[in-house]
């Protein structure tokens, strides 16, 4: 279940995600959500019997309280599909759907990552420090290393890769089309990485208060919520243009679908909404009077 949960989520997120518009609160957070923590730091076993009873009642709760709202974007995003003439505004309007439930998640997320972060070591927290200083690394070598062309033809490869699991092989226009959009966008990489930075620093600088297994209160939960509150205005702007380029891309793909594509995406998108209808669980009973 733990794992089909994971895939769950990813499927989500691939979904809402096709562009980078909100790339930086799913791909900086992803982490966060506490079974993805022991890949970042190594748990003693209090702390791993502890994190396994939280996500049994967490995934309890996902399972009965989100799972049939993901199955009903699905769907929704396939009668869209099969209306026709797609836009992207009705794709913004499931796309913050979306965005909606994962805010949902962080908040009945942060009791859990709460206590587990409480819980680390000094020696915890720099083995965390050191993790987050990997994984930069390697974000700057696959996003600003290498000439222009070079990060535009990574950038198309990354998204043509994405649409295919929707698509199937993507025409020669279709694929001229990924191209354009890709010379259209902004650059973000360097702020994205910037505002990555400066989230991890607040929240190792938040570890770095904690006291008697406890976390400063009120400081977490809008770390995990709202990791966008500091963007400036400048970055802000970027990424609203890439979102947009992003959604007018997908809608032309969607309306210009070959009969094979749009077989594939209405196959795929039913798919994975039967998955997550299959996995919901029943809901609560009400209380006996």
């Amino acid at each position: 279940m733990r794992t089909i949960f994971r895939l769950c989520l990813m499927g989500l997120a691939t979904l809402l995600l096709a562009g980078c518009g909100v790339r930086f609160a799913y791909t900086q957070l992803d982490w966060l959500l506490p079974w993805y923590l022991r890949d970042f730091v190594t748990l003693q076993g209090e702390q791993r019997s502890a994190l396994d009873q939280r996500l049994d009642r967490l995934l309890d709760w996902h399972c009965r309280e989100q799972l049939p709202d993901y199955a009903a974007l699905l769907r929704d995003t396939r009668t869209a599909v099969d209306e026709g003439a797609l836009d992207a505004q009705r794709l913004d309007a499931l796309l913050a759907r979306g965005e909606g439930l994962w805010g949902v998640l962080m908040t009945a997320v942060v009791d859990d990552a709460e206590a587990l972060l409480a819980s680390l070591d000094d020696a915890q927290v720099a083995e965390l420090a050191a993790a987050f200083e990997r994984r930069n690394a390697k974000a700057r070598k696959e996003h600003l290393e290498g000439s222009a062309e070079h990060l535009h033809a990574r950038r198309v490869e990354r998204m043509e890769k994405r649409l295919r699991d929707w698509f199937g092989r993507l025409e020669d226009p279709q694929r001229e089309q990924v191209a354009a959009w890709s010379r259209a966008l902004q650059p973000t990489a360097e702020d994205w990485l910037a505002h990555r930075a400066a989230w991890q620093r607040a929240l190792l600088d938040l570890l770095g208060r904690r006291a008697g297994g406890t976390l400063p209160a009120g400081e977490l939960e809008p770390l995990l919520r709202t990791p966008q509150a500091h963007w400036d205005a400048a970055y802000r702007a970027r990424v609203t243009h890439n979102r947009a380029l992003t959604l007018s891309l997908l809608a032309d793909l969607v309306n210009a679908a070959t009969p094979r594509q749009r077989q594939r995406l209405r196959a795929e998108l039913d798919k994975l909404a039967s998955q997550f209808e299959r996995l919901a669980c029943a809901p609560s009973l009400p209380a006996p009077a």
